[in-house]
């Protein structure tokens, strides 16, 4: 496969930092407390967690300032635009000594990250209770890139009070998209603005997330070159067809924002992140939570990886400083608790490890258990082979064009994948080279 280093696809980091601090916060920069032991050594760690969720990681690391005993100081910075704080680091040939970001920064900034892939022969990390294809999000076929933080992925949410009023067992979700469209249209009433099905014409990670069930990766892996699967894909045409119908039906909406419309207890089934259950928990909403149905494509779990990675801005010295503290985010204490698991409770983001997985108060979590049912030997790869460069691409130039041209009427579904053909094979061209 040709090296994908240096490569822009900030696209769908962007997305993912945007998602994560969604929660609220503003874009000032938060610092952790800071050790005046100047024998202490110092590792500094950048990341873009401007939200709640910032705040709890400033309060994590703290902890661990104060607490550990391995004479190691974390200097944390958080700041809203950590794409512009990088590129001027590494333009001048410093940086921090970590940052968490999006596994998809390898292709960004490849060049100035560490291969972390010892990390378990230099800690008493079980590489094998972190779940592999998580561990293979984050790496390429020869180096480790990140070590996995935080998982993003998609699920179902269905509003059991809309299913009761149309007859349906509230706690039986579709299993099948044969089954969402036709609860869809039981759910449906146009006297009180209610639609069945919430997917939204202007959210590209939503539909990606959908149509690779339906017709599998947008861009694969060809004997070496990269090839595009837009036109004549029958899946992708099935789901196409699905929505345009569910759209003239009246049983799903013409909207932007479907999840403001789920909280607002107008929507019976849809798709988001973890961060939908706020809207719905905010607003009291009686709803459940389940994985994306699978379709002709078979079985997967598509996700993003957040995760810890070391730049080559770190000594030695400062990495496996850097790695006693990935070590302790993801070691249990006396009483079975670890940070990871704290994180996963606090956040509401699926755990990356069997044995946080396994912990009885994480498994009592309805919300954490549902959307760690997927078969973690299952791929996760979102939309494109997770190697391809040029994600960002596809999701902000092909996949809205493509959605909204049979949402509006523009194109048939056929002129709509020949033309999102003909743009990804542009964008594949550019890696092909």
């Amino acid at each position: 496969m040709k090296k994908w280093k240096r490569i822009t696809a900030l696209g769908l980091s962007a997305m993912m930092i945007a998602s994560l601090t969604a929660c609220g916060g503003s874009g000032d920069k938060k610092e952790s407390k800071k050790s005046g032991d100047s024998k202490r050594t110092t590792i500094t760690f950048w990341n873009s967690f401007t939200g709640a969720d910032g705040d709890m990681l400033v309060k994590m690391v703290d902890k661990y300032n104060k607490e550990n005993k391995d004479g190691i100081t974390v200097k944390m910075d958080i700041s809203s635009d950590l794409d512009s704080q990088l590129s001027t680091a590494f333009a001048a040939n410093e940086g921090p000594t970590m940052i968490l970001s999006s596994s998809a920064y390898r292709f960004t900034y490849g060049d100035y990250l560490q291969d972390v892939s010892d990390v378990f022969d230099k800690t008493n990390l079980d590489k094998d209770d972190f779940i592999q294809s998580y561990l293979d999000y984050c790496s390429d076929d020869e180096s480790m890139y990140f070590v996995p933080f935080q998982v993003v992925g998609y699920y179902m949410y269905w509003n059991k009070d809309l299913f009761k009023d149309a007859g349906l067992d509230p706690d039986t979700p579709p299993a099948t998209w044969d089954e969402w469209q036709k609860d869809a249209a039981k759910i449906t009433d146009a006297n009180k603005n209610v639609y069945g099905s919430g997917i939204s014409y202007d959210y590209a990670y939503q539909i990606a997330h959908i149509m690779q069930r339906f017709g599998g990766l947008a861009v694969t892996d060809d004997n070496g070159n990269w090839k595009a699967n837009f036109e004549g894909n029958a899946g992708y045409e099935k789901f196409l067809n699905m929505y345009k119908d569910m759209v003239d039906n009246g049983d799903n909406p013409l909207e932007a924002d479907t999840d403001s419309m789920a909280s607002a207890g107008q929507i019976g089934i849809t798709i988001g992140g973890p961060w939908v259950t706020t809207g719905l928990d905010t607003a009291g909403v009686n709803y459940g939570i389940s994985l994306i149905p699978q379709g002709d494509a078979g079985d997967m779990n598509s996700v993003e990886v957040i995760g810890f990675g070391i730049t080559t801005a770190a000594s030695e010295e400062e990495k496996e400083a850097a790695y006693k503290f990935i070590e302790w985010w993801n070691t249990a204490d006396k009483d079975g608790k670890s940070p990871a698991l704290e994180w996963s409770l606090e956040n509401g983001f699926p755990a990356y490890t069997y044995s946080v997985q396994d912990n009885e108060e994480y498994k009592a979590n309805k919300k954490l258990s549902a959307m760690s049912a997927a078969n973690p030997e299952a791929p996760t790869d979102f939309i494109v082979d997770s190697n391809f460069p040029g994600i960002s691409s596809v999701l902000t130039d092909v996949i809205p064009e493509m959605i909204n041209s049979v949402a509006f009427g523009k194109s048939s579904v056929d002129e709509a994948l020949e033309k999102a053909q003909n743009s990804a094979d542009k964008i594949v061209e550019k890696y092909n080279k």
